[in-house]
């Protein structure tokens, strides 16, 4: 992925999160698309680029979410340098090695998310294991889902 791929695949996923996602499940959402571009970024260009990637889309969520503006990107961040070391130190190239991945970031993400607005004294609703899993099942559907478009579209086109 590219600088420009990975903007407007940010862009795409702030769009589709705010329109499409919230008015199917309404105000809890158990996707996070940008955690998603998050992760492939990081997989596919390194720590620095997930860390950028979840700086910057963490940050824009916070600001179209309305929560305290700074944890998203905190959360995301740190997740892209994660999964950046990983995807730099093991081969992760099949879908089923990046369904484990997009699973095991989704649940670290959570974790941190819900740690950071602890830390700072502000309550999260759907604080409780269900959901967080509920939200990581959700991921790797649409990481899988997303996964096999990129790889067989191109070749689809090309026919």
């Amino acid at each position: 992925m590219t600088k420009t791929q990975i903007c407007i695949a940010l862009v795409i996923g702030w769009l589709s999160q705010t329109t499409f996602v919230y008015e199917i499940f309404g105000t809890q959402m158990p996707i996070d698309l940008i955690l998603i571009v998050v992760i492939f970024s990081a997989l596919n260009r390194g720590p620095i680029f997930g860390l950028w990637t979840g700086t910057l889309g963490g940050f824009v969520q916070d600001l179209l979410s309305g929560g305290i503006i700074g944890v998203s990107g905190l959360a995301k961040s740190i997740v892209g340098v994660l999964i950046g070391f990983a995807g730099s130190h093991f081969i992760l190239i099949t879908i089923w090695h990046r369904a484990v991945v997009v699973f095991l970031a989704s649940l670290i993400h959570s974790f941190l998310f819900l740690l950071i607005y602890n830390i700072v004294g502000s309550s999260f609703p759907n604080t409780d294991s269900s959901w967080v899993l509920l939200i990581a099942i959700f991921n790797v559907v649409v990481g899988v889902m997303l996964e096999i478009l990129l790889r067989f579209m191109p070749g689809f086109f090309g026919r």
